[in-house]
């Protein structure tokens, strides 16, 4: 009897006071949550050009994603919302468009100090985004993790001389109170000139430099631009540039001083080089060596990933942007692979795995040195299924939970991983990959070991 009066008044006091007894209310009931923004992969050449009331379409493409939740369980997928009737919503509509435009140059080509915006709703802005067809440009129905491509076709703008220029357009996903973040979209180039009369072919550009991978060091540039002889009213190449932008934004059209063989403006037919280099954070000096501050997370190294953007122009206005997609790394090289003889046919939870490697940057555009880089995470995967089973980051502790750096007798980084630390009972091949974060803070892969049975 005494046990049911206390249980009679427990459950008084519950109704008295529900919001303290009451169990905590999980955001969504518990569903997955897909926060984040858009995703975009670019599928065309986003460059066009166009002279007075001339010039060809311009047909492209990209891919959209819907994000995906972090943690994906068997309950629903939902997007966040921001109130109202979006909130925890299983389907999302968004309008996929012009979302943003900016004059970054001149109408004779200049680049401005600063970008000026133009409205959107505004005329020039209208007519614009107008000569701007993307299908679909509305994307309804669709659900976390959802793609969809993107067709893009952009005719002449037909603009008022004045308003001559060169417009950068950002294409993009947006999708009102639905908890989607715009992201990066993807950008385009809108060079409106002058009309030609005559000389109407826009000159050649070729990027030959740099590789597509290149070692941390002293990046070489090397570009060839001509203005075609194939009238008599060519006028011959004016003006050569190049920039780097990080794939991230970090560096974002950084100018870059190129050395030409030739004088401007060039004859017609004349093939004209120019040459320069790009040295990323690390790739010189003491920054990031065993005598200089160390890289870390928030203080990350240059290596990543970057797009040179070549521009020529010709004496008549006509422009040529060439692109080129390169990746900066370290020389990463195991010097290490090992586990015992005994833990490859058997042993016990002790058994494990070691790992030793050097990091470098170019011996042959650079110094060679070892880099002291904190931001390094290395994560042990099965051969078989590629599944991680365990991962260490830089640390002072105990060589079996982190990744160790002996900077000052035989520099190199090593790690142990432990068979029982994952509950392995049994002898299986890993492979360790090794990762560093990159100049716009993302975690990129650099080398993976040989498989090691333990």
């Amino acid at each position: 009897m005494k046990s049911f009066k206390t249980t009679i008044l427990i459950a008084s006091l519950s109704a008295m006071t529900g919001s303290v007894w009451a169990a905590p209310v999980e955001k969504c009931g518990g569903a997955d949550i897909a926060n984040g923004p858009f995703a975009y992969a670019q599928t065309g050449i986003f460059n066009a050009t166009f002279s007075g009331t001339g010039g060809d379409a311009l047909n492209a493409g990209f891919d959209v994603a819907a994000p995906m939740p972090k943690t994906d369980t068997a309950a629903e997928n939902v997007f966040p919302g921001q109130g109202g009737l979006n909130e925890c919503a299983f389907y999302a509509d968004a309008f996929i468009g012009v979302l943003e435009i900016e004059l970054v140059a001149d109408a004779s080509g200049n680049p401005l100090s600063t970008p000026v915006k133009v409205a959107l709703d505004s005329a020039l802005g209208q007519t614009i985004a107008g000569a701007v067809s993307v299908a679909p440009g509305a994307w309804n129905a669709f659900v976390p993790g959802d793609k969809t491509p993107v067709s893009v076709n952009v005719t002449n703008p037909n603009v008022a001389p004045a308003y001559y220029g060169e417009y950068a357009l950002k294409l993009a996903a947006k999708a009102d109170g639905f908890g989607i973040g715009v992201g990066p979209g993807v950008m385009l180039s809108l060079v409106l000139t002058a009309p030609t009369l005559t000389d109407k072919t826009a000159p050649t550009v070729t990027i030959n430099k740099p590789a597509v991978e290149e070692i941390l060091g002293k990046v070489a540039v090397e570009i060839l631009a001509s203005d075609p002889n194939d009238s008599a009213a060519a006028t011959g190449l004016a003006s050569l540039s190049a920039s780097v932008s990080s794939a991230g934004g970090k560096v974002l059209n950084l100018p870059l001083a190129l050395t030409l063989d030739q004088a401007l403006t060039a004859p017609a037919g004349v093939m004209v080089t120019g040459t320069g280099e790009f040295t990323p954070t690390g790739g010189t000096g003491e920054l990031g060596t065993v005598i200089g501050a160390p890289f870390a997370v928030v203080s990350p190294s240059g290596i990543g990933t970057y797009t040179l953007k070549a521009t020529a122009r010709d004496g008549a206005g006509n422009t040529t942007v060439a692109n080129k997609t390169f990746r900066v790394g370290y020389d990463v090289g195991f010097t290490k692979e090992f586990s015992t003889t005994p833990c490859q046919t058997g042993g016990s939870a002790n058994c494990a795995g070691q790992f030793k490697f050097t990091v470098n940057r170019s011996s042959t555009t650079s110094d060679g040195a070892f880099m002291v880089d904190h931001s390094v995470i290395v994560k042990l995967r099965e051969a078989s299924s590629n599944a991680e089973v365990a991962s260490h980051s830089y640390g002072t502790g105990a060589i079996g939970s982190y990744v160790k750096i002996d900077a000052a007798t035989t520099p190199s980084y090593e790690t142990n991983f432990r068979r029982g630390d994952w509950g392995a009972t049994t002898p299986k091949a890993y492979k360790a990959e090794v990762y560093f974060v990159d100049v716009d803070g993302n975690p990129v892969l650099q080398k993976t070991s040989n498989a090691v049975t333990f």
